[in-house]
């Protein structure tokens, strides 16, 4: 017993050390837009929706190619999903002074439901937390309604997002994105 506490003490000793070398830590708001402005350019990747209560094997793959612009002297972050296609989306990301961080996702569904950055515990992770919608009802209406995005370095990043219907958790978007060279 003596050396399972010794060893699970230099485990998580290691680990500490391990996350503290890596200058890693949770991101405020503005860190976390600062971060996402280098996510500039074109990503490709592969996306994979899982309806609750199936498993990863039972969702849906697909091809996903995304376009993260710099806009209006760097105030705003454009990403822009099947673009110039019928379904084109987009999402914009900008700051309500340095403390808060707004995502609003304008849907080909035709509503636009806005998430607000949440402090994550979680060093790397920008956490996004439904705040409000408009041209929908969130009690009924299929939306995009929070999500997460971890950049593991300047070249790849992954994100998991919920998408909600008839006011409840409907399935779980994960994608892995690599940048177009």
């Amino acid at each position: 017993m003596k050396f399972f506490k010794l060893s699970v003490t230099a485990l998580l000793a290691l680990t500490i050390s391990i996350a503290a070398s890596a200058g890693e830590k949770a991101f405020t708001a503005d860190e976390a837009y600062k971060k996402m402005l280098t996510l500039e350019g074109t990503w490709e990747g592969e996306s994979l929706v899982v309806p609750i209560g199936k498993t990863k094997e039972e969702g849906t793959k697909s091809e996903s190619t995304i376009t993260y612009e710099v806009i209006a002297n760097g105030s705003s972050l454009m990403l822009t999903y099947l673009k110039g296609t019928p379904m084109e989306m987009v999402s914009m990301y900008h700051q309500d002074g340095p403390e808060v961080l707004i995502h609003t996702h304008y849907c080909a569904a035709g509503n636009q439901p806005s998430m607000k950055f949440t402090p994550s515990k979680e060093p790397g992770k920008i956490d996004f937390k439904f705040d409000k919608g408009t041209n929908m009802d969130v009690t009924k209406d299929g939306h995009a309604h929070s999500g997460y995005m971890i950049i593991i370095d300047e070249d790849n990043f992954e994100t998991k997002s919920e998408g909600w219907n008839n006011g409840k958790l409907a399935n779980h978007r994960y994608t892995k994105m690599t940048r177009k060279k």
